[in-house]
């Protein structure tokens, strides 16, 4: 996670293991409560990229892709968790990425920015 000129850039790994290839349907960002108590309503707020460098549609079997999502500047509470939710088209595979609030807080500043 890197913070440059009030914006947050999530770089992202994805490796699929498999021989099929995994087809996105869609990724999320999204905040949510840590712990969700029983019958208690799930209160979530979704976050949307501007930018995402290097989206692939499609992971080949056996390949690694690496993508940079680009977000506004934004804080969580410490009961709260940035969750990332990457799903499968068609499909049961999806992968999920907790984020707790202090990986925010210490998000690496970049000084220079250099876009090709």
């Amino acid at each position: 996670i890197y913070v440059y000129n009030g914006m947050f850039y999530f770089h992202t790994q994805v490796k699929n293991s498999s021989n099929v290839p995994f087809d996105t349907d869609f990724i999320k960002f999204k905040i949510v409560d840590k712990r969700v108590a029983k019958r208690t309503a799930i209160q979530e707020s979704v976050l949307y990229p501007v930018r995402s460098f290097n989206e692939v549609i499609t992971i080949n079997g056996k390949s690694t892709i690496r993508t940079v999502y680009a977000l506004p500047k934004f804080t969580i509470p410490d009961d709260k968790v940035l969750m990332v939710e990457l799903v499968e088209k068609n499909g049961g595979r999806y992968q999920d990425i907790r984020i707790e609030s202090s990986d925010i807080v210490n998000a690496k500043v970049i000084n220079e920015l250099k876009i090709k």
